[in-house]
């Protein structure tokens, strides 16, 4: 197909909403983009096992999950980045140091630090286990492997002596609330992109992204189609090229019909 497009979605607050809601417009519109020729990715600050659950509603060529880190065409995987397992114990011993509490992400699942104590990160132990996706083995268990990390912080966290710490391996994106996204330095969503675009040989005016968080914000920088949710980090606005309605107001289906990809 002369004019087949590259399509890359966000998960959360772009295709899927809260108790794990996709609309059944979104559903369909993803067929219909396949069926029209378009290839559909998911782009995932979800690790694999996580990133897994999406595909029980929605039909995609590839997984591109820990935002960039962990890539996947059909079941090929074609990238892969793990932290070491000195960077990795580093960053257990630095989280607890500074009481921040600690979520490490990767291939085997999300493994949570054993002194957590914040209220929002006991529902995300239950959201993740809920999701097929818990590490339930020793938290320091040598066999566990790590794609990235979140750490949420409060009152009682040394937010400085974190800071200082991941500043050189990691790049930090600051989610709302108060928590933080740790990713290996070079990698993120507009990453995977290239990578998919170098595999698939598709040129930069047939691609497009479609993104709610500031977690999106280097893929929407990087695609001449960018858009955003209704509900959106306002960092995203000024690279946007189109703000589509909510997800549960049909919004990646009137992008599609917007665009003609459907």
């Amino acid at each position: 197909m002369g004019n087949r497009c590259a399509l890359f979605f966000d998960v959360d607050g772009t295709i899927m909403g809260k108790q794990g809601f996709v609309p059944e417009s979104t559903v369909e519109a993803l067929k219909q983009a396949r069926r029209n020729g378009h290839y559909v990715f998911i782009n995932s600050g979800r690790v694999i096992p996580l990133a897994r659950y999406i595909e029980r509603y929605v039909e995609c060529d590839g997984l591109l999950c820990g935002c960039g880190t962990d890539l996947y065409i059909g079941d090929k995987n074609i990238y892969s980045f793990e932290l070491s397992k000195e960077l990795l114990r580093a960053v257990q011993d630095e989280c607890e140091k500074d009481r921040g509490d600690l979520v490490l992400e990767g291939p085997l699942g999300c493994a949570f630090a054993p002194w957590l104590r914040i209220k929002e990160d006991f529902w995300m132990v239950d959201f993740v286990k809920s999701q097929g996706a818990l590490w339930d083995k020793d938290f320091y268990d040598e066999s566990y492997r790590a794609n990235k990390f979140c750490m949420q912080y409060d009152e009682k966290t040394d937010v400085s002596s974190f800071r200082a710490f991941v500043k050189e391996p990691f790049d930090v994106i600051k989610r709302s609330g108060s928590f933080y996204e740790c990713v290996p330095k070079g990698h993120g969503k507009a990453f995977a992109i290239k990578k998919v675009m170098e595999v698939l040989d598709i040129p930069m005016d047939r691609v497009y992204m479609f993104g709610d968080s500031t977690n999106d914000l280097d893929a929407i920088r990087f695609v001449d189609h960018a858009v955003i949710m209704g509900r959106h980090d306002a960092e995203l606005e000024p690279y946007s090229e189109f703000i589509t309605r909510d997800l549960e107001d049909d919004g990646i289906e009137y992008a599609l019909k917007y665009y003609e990809l459907i």
